[in-house]
């Protein structure tokens, strides 16, 4: 390997890293939801297109375990798929275990780790458990990587035949060098893929030499590839470079397929004639024509006009898919309003702290600068002040939007954790997730997870009872709880909420007895008694286990949510289950602060946190026994 690709795949390793981390998220995720809908083909297909990316990645970067491995992976997946094996609990549990595998080698390649002898064990297992299913698929990925992926919707379907002769087309875009991309290191992956029949370097873009920038890319190249590798596995060349890169890559169709698939690629366009003329299916004079015989006809009614699309057909000898494709793509474009899709750039979180830091510094700067406006009392410079610090607090709420993401993302990986738990224990449980949409800061995201998670196993472990314990007393034989989100008075409120046996008021009192957290035979409200599970040491598991019943984790729970500013509070029902609320503050970043005199001391609290301000007079001022004036 040369030093050019080395310094490749090191600049873009990062880029991967983070790919592949998302794409096993998604993989498990939707697994779990195959389990519910095991005759989804939607959720069948993007799972296979999701190993088929992360394997095609590995593959750029020479991770030939991942390669390896998760080609096995890919081959029970194609089985499912084409129905030849069914999906079972013992299948999903297999997927879900050779995920976890796919997640360790890809991270201890991102931390440049040697595997172990444990995990090579496993992996050895995995293969042979997943072999015992794809007995008599292709053994080797370069035969698995010549069936046809029927995933992507764009794949020939002479790829497990023969050779396909692909037309790839590259324009870089300027960012790529610096970016750490290497153009040629992409070329020299293509010709792994096949033969290279002819490649023609583009120098139409490149400047005179005075204004030449040699950090600026201005390199495009066309490429006849003769290979056996689907459209999949020749974009995924690009996969690091798509968003500063316009790529084609053709392979040989008709004429009507080459009008298709240039009406599925133009942008959204409301008026049909226009996008069958801008692909060359129809000349704007044939339309003309077309559209003044529909404007001629005596019908009356709009309604019983002929259709555009039919005329064309019969008058202008465009194919019938072609219109098809045309309308649509119009009715999509109706659908969305006609706007294009959005776009998204990845941002380091570092970057965006730091900005947010310099506006913390902007904000109290621009408190200072208004302070002394006032005190100049300069009319002008007041009024230029407000409007500054209007922009201020506006720039301020937007740069805070970029740090909010949904809690979904967070909340969906308790899924896996419900089932296996549950499993594990002989528990029927039907886990809910409600309002995953609510946002919340990225950091107080990361920090929440874990508190979250041994709430989770708490209410799996202590609070939902076996399913006959659950049918003796009335109840379904499967648990249910649910884990919700929504917004409150400048707040977030998480609710963790079973039906299973709630707390045990008796059994708290008596360990609190004991303990003598409380005095002798006195009984405090339940309030109290429900709080006291967050003392340390504080236990009413009759017997240890492996998730719990030390007293270790709820105080420690208690701590991380307060730490973040926040609150933990329990509502039980004996009998009939618990619900545990945890109120947190949107952000941390930048809080809005009431200033407070009291006597000489001053104190800033959280705006958020004022429910009302009342003008105390004389008359409401007392003094204590001390001598301590109070309100």
């Amino acid at each position: 390997m040369s030093d050019a690709d080395q310094d490749f795949i090191a600049a873009a390793m990062p880029a991967f890293i983070s790919e592949a981390g998302e794409q096993t998220e998604a993989i498990e995720t939707l697994l779990l939801e195959l389990e519910e809908q095991p005759d989804n083909r939607e959720l069948l297909d993007n799972l296979f297109r999701c190993a088929h990316t992360v394997k095609g990645s590995a593959g750029i970067f020479g991770l030939n375990k991942v390669v390896e491995f998760t080609h096995h992976v890919e081959t029970l997946l194609d089985k499912l798929r084409d129905g030849e094996i069914s999906l079972t609990p013992e299948i999903s549990t297999l997927l879900l275990q050779c995920n976890d595998q796919i997640k360790f080698l890809v991270d201890t390649a991102a931390h440049e780790e040697a595997d172990t002898p444990d995990q090579k064990d496993l992996r050895a297992d995995l293969v042979i458990q997943l072999r015992a299913y794809t007995d008599g698929a292709p053994a080797t990925p370069a035969a698995a990587a010549a069936k046809v992926d029927s995933a992507a919707p764009d794949s020939c379907s002479t790829a497990a035949a023969g050779l396909i002769d692909w037309k790839i087309s590259a324009r870089f875009g300027h960012e790529t060098f610096r970016n750490g991309m290497d153009p040629l290191s992409i070329a020299r992956y293509l010709k792994g893929l096949g033969t290279v029949k002819s490649m023609a370097c583009g120098i139409d873009a490149v400047p005179s030499l005075i204004n030449l920038n040699p950090e600026t890319c201005y390199l495009s190249f066309e490429m006849a590839l003769a290979s056996t590798a689907s459209r999949e596995d020749v974009e995924g060349a690009f996969s690091f470079v798509a968003d500063d890169c316009e790529l084609d890559v053709i392979a040989p169709e008709t004429a009507e397929q080459k009008l298709v698939r240039a009406i599925e690629d133009m942008p959204a366009t409301p008026r049909l004639g226009d996008m069958l003329v801008s692909v060359g299916a129809v000349t704007q004079e044939k339309l003309t024509e077309v559209l003044s015989t529909q404007g001629q006809s005596k019908h009356a009614n709009a309604a019983q006009k002929p259709k555009l699309g039919n005329l064309l057909e019969t008058q202008a000898g465009v194919p019938p898919e072609v219109v098809e494709a045309a309308l649509n793509k119009q009715q999509k474009s109706r659908e969305t309003g006609g706007g294009e899709e959005n776009r998204y750039i990845r941002v380091q979180a570092d970057r965006l702290d730091a900005v947010i830091n310099l506006l913390g510094e902007l904000v109290i700067a621009g408190a200072g600068a208004n302070l002394l406006a006032r005190e100049t009392r300069n009319v002008a410079l007041i009024e230029a002040n407000l409007h500054m610090n209007g922009l201020i607090e506006e720039i301020r709420n937007g740069t805070l939007g970029l740090r909010m993401v949904p809690v979904g993302e967070t909340f969906s990986r308790f899924r896996r954790v419900v089932r296996d738990t549950a499993s594990s224990l002989g528990k029927e449980v039907n886990f809910e997730i409600v309002g995953g949409e609510a946002e919340l800061d990225k950091s107080m995201v990361e920090k929440i997870a874990d508190p979250l998670m041994h709430l989770v196993r708490n209410s799996l472990d202590h609070g939902l009872e076996p399913p006959q314990e659950r049918v003796a007393a009335g109840k379904s034989p499967a648990g249910k709880l649910v884990l919700s989100a929504r917004h409150e008075t400048g707040a977030i409120l998480i609710r963790i909420e079973d039906d299973g046996r709630g707390i045990n008021r008796e059994r708290v009192l008596q360990r609190a007895w004991n303990r003598g957290l409380i005095e002798p035979n006195t009984v405090p409200s339940d309030d109290v008694i429900n709080m006291m599970i967050f003392e340390p040491g504080f236990s009413t598991a009759e017997q240890v286990t492996n998730l719990s019943g030390r007293g270790v984790g709820m105080d420690v729970v208690r701590r991380n949510i307060e730490s973040l500013r926040g609150s933990i509070r329990l509502n039980s029902s004996p009998g009939r289950g618990l619900q545990v609320d945890i109120r947190l503050p949107l952000t941390l970043a930048i809080i809005d602060g009431f200033l407070v005199g009291v006597g000489k001391a001053k104190f800033v609290l959280p705006l958020g946190s004022v429910v009302e301000v009342i003008e105390a007079g004389g008359q409401h001022v007392r003094v204590d026994a001390t001598g301590r004036h109070c309100v």
